[in-house]
């Protein structure tokens, strides 16, 4: 050791889910994202949700399960109303129904462009 500078870190037994800093005048931040897209980002969701509703039912004989994907829309509209919205559950559900919807390709394009507002 070099006159106490050595700043290792040493994790055990278990996950590390979040930033990590050392040294001298290290910082670690973490940005809640949904917050930091602003209003505008939810007024584009809208949009693009609105879009989503639209594209599902005029591709409805080519989805398997049609019901459960417009749950899946509900369920990001609904999560995007809270005061305070769970980038996680909106993404799950975005998963979900980019599952559902795999074999139209502009249904899985617009959930993409509603994925990339949530990075």
């Amino acid at each position: 050791m070099s006159g106490g500078n050595d700043y290792g870190v040493h994790i055990s037994g278990g996950n590390v889910s979040g930033p990590i800093a050392m040294g001298p005048h290290a910082r670690a931040t973490v940005h809640n994202t949904v917050h930091n897209t602003g209003p505008a980002a939810g007024v584009e969701a809208g949009r693009l949700l609105d879009v989503l509703e639209r594209l599902l039912t005029e591709h409805e004989a080519a989805l398997t399960e049609p019901a459960r994907a417009r749950r899946d829309v509900g369920d990001v509209r609904r999560e995007l109303e809270e005061a305070e919205p769970d980038r996680s559950r909106i993404l799950d559900a975005l998963k979900r129904l980019s599952v559902r919807a795999a074999e139209v390709s502009v249904i899985v394009e617009v959930v993409s462009q509603i994925q990339s507002l949530f990075p």
